[in-house]
């Protein structure tokens, strides 16, 4: 029976005071606060957009504050905690006009001058920001208390303009010489932390603030956003309840799909996985397994570095990398691997302790699918909604075994793409196959080693094994030759399934297939 739902859940909700004043749910993150409070000063965070790092900035601006009331029955109030006010200048980059350097540097000014005039204070004028902000410090200082300072998307007017390198760099310029007043006023500060999407190089942003503390890869700070298995089920239970209910599913086999679903970002090389809270609380409040987290488009600049990039779509779940080929990004340098793993399409899947070598790969199934989707609409230039059509007809024929209008559909979906898009290569033409077979939700492989070769893709289904063979330019006779002659059904042969061989020419004239071929042999 499912149980009765008192408080709301907090979906859009960045405002720790409203969070807990109005009857939302809260998940008690106090205790991993109250250590950062205590052990260290000066520190730096990121995670990915809609990782609920807006509210860490508001509880933490409430602690220091000290609106003791707001943190009734948390963690944090059975502590010894003293809860002296401090005041605080918090400030959200993407309160500012991030369209130039110079119109960066106006809106940092009034922003602080705004800052300034709720604590009673004025700052003077033709300043610049970096001394309107060691102004606003000292003046705060001498009332007899050391400031906390809290930046929210330090890096937002970068990756605003991240297309354009030389426009990225000046606002890099700007920001470089605004941040570094901290380090200068070290002695009148009390708390630091800079949140934000991207872990620039220190070479690159941070060269004047040297001292910060790096929370990004932290094994105690992982699990500081986003929600651990045992908060989910502590806390949310209610809601898993009701999905339960509504998909006719045990209590287990409720929070295995959510998993599945939503679960697997991990942060570190030894830390618990955890929950992206944004789709989340949209899938408890609407109570559908949807899309969320990708609901805005994927980044340009982002698809443009993948298509220049030397990797291929299925390559991106399984990436090896050491700590520093994936930690830190230049802006004049930007590399795929970091950019993934900052934005949270990848995710620590692995490490390899005696290597020191991290696996990355898709955190869940929104990830990859939606990913997935984005590529190949980006690679075919086809609508979402033209894809979704196709995609259900082939997955109705590969279903049936109905050959025929499968490769009838691929035919039409390769015949859609823009000629401009097509690239002559075989490579090309098998990474649309495998992007197709993906969105189907079909389980494929795309290069299986066997000991005589490598497979160009192989499906696995519930009763079947279809294995393929793709040429460029070669007959599809030449392409079911070769895996008769590597025996690349070998490794098939005792799964108790049919197997199902295709041979595959792809044709550069046509940008198409130009034949396929299909043999289930027996006795194999």
């Amino acid at each position: 029976m499912s149980q009765t739902i008192a408080k709301k859940l907090p979906i859009g909700v960045q405002d720790f005071t409203i969070l807990r004043t109005e009857g939302f749910v809260y998940v008690d993150k106090t205790e991993l606060l109250h250590r950062l409070i205590t052990q260290n000063r000066v520190y730096f965070l990121s995670r990915p957009r809609r990782f609920g790092k807006s509210l860490l900035i508001s509880t933490l601006e409430a602690i220091f504050q000290g609106k003791k009331e707001l943190f009734k029955d948390l963690w944090i109030e059975k502590t010894g905690y003293d809860w002296k006010p401090h005041p605080v200048i918090r400030i959200d980059m993407s309160e500012t006009v991030r369209t130039s350097p110079e119109l960066l540097a106006e809106s940092l000014i009034k922003l602080l001058k705004r800052i300034a005039s709720t604590h009673q204070l004025e700052l003077g004028n033709s300043l610049s920001p970096g001394d309107a902000f060691s102004m606003l410090i000292t003046l705060l200082a001498e009332r007899g208390h050391k400031v906390v300072v809290l930046i929210d998307e330090y890096d937002k007017p970068i990756i605003d303009n991240i297309s354009d390198i030389k426009l990225a760099l000046k606002i890099r310029d700007v920001l470089r010489t605004f941040y570094g007043i901290l380090k200068a006023q070290d002695g009148n500060l009390k708390f630091i932390l800079l949140t934000g999407v991207s872990k620039f190089s220190k070479a690159s942003v941070f060269s004047e603030l040297n001292n910060l503390q790096d929370l990004t890869l932290d094994t105690n700070s992982a699990t500081l956003l986003g929600y651990t298995q045992t908060e989910l089920e502590a806390v949310f239970n209610p809601w898993i309840q009701q999905l339960a209910v509504r998909d006719d599913h045990s209590l287990t086999e409720e929070l295995a799909k959510i998993k599945r679903w939503y679960n697997g970002y991990q942060f570190s090389s030894k830390s618990e996985r955890v929950y992206n809270p944004f789709s989340t609380l949209l899938l408890f409040q609407q109570q559908e397994y949807r899309v969320h987290w990708f609901e805005t488009a994927t980044p340009k600049f982002l698809m443009d570095i993948l298509e220049k990039s030397t990797y291929l779509p299925e390559e991106l779940n399984h990436f090896e990398a050491g700590e520093t080929a994936f930690g830190t990004y230049d802006i004049e340098r930007l590399e795929l691997l970091p950019l993934l793993y900052q934005t949270g399409y990848l995710t620590i899947t692995g490490f390899d302790k005696e290597l020191r070598a991290y696996t990355l790969g898709y955190p869940n199934l929104e990830v990859e699918q939606s990913f997935t989707e984005a590529i190949l609409s980006r690679w075919s230039g086809t609508r979402r909604g033209l894809q979704e059509q196709t995609n259900l007809n082939m997955a109705r024929a590969i279903r049936d075994g109905n050959y025929s209008e499968f490769f009838k559909e691929l035919k039409s979906f390769l015949a859609s793409i823009p000629y401009d898009l097509h690239q002559p290569s075989e490579g090309y033409y098998h990474s649309i196959f495998y992007l197709i077979f993906h969105l189907l939700g079909y389980r494929i492989g795309a290069e299986v080693h066997t000991n005589l070769g490598r497979i160009d893709a192989v499906i696995e289904l519930p009763d079947q094994i279809l294995i393929f063979e793709f040429k460029l330019n070669q007959s599809a006779e030449v392409a079911l030759k070769q895996i008769h002659d590597k025996q690349y059904y070998a490794p098939y042969v005792n799964m108790g399934k049919a197997i199902v061989l295709f041979g595959v020419e792809f044709s550069t004239e046509l940008r198409n297939v130009k034949a396929w071929r299909v043999e289930a042999p027996k006795g194999i």
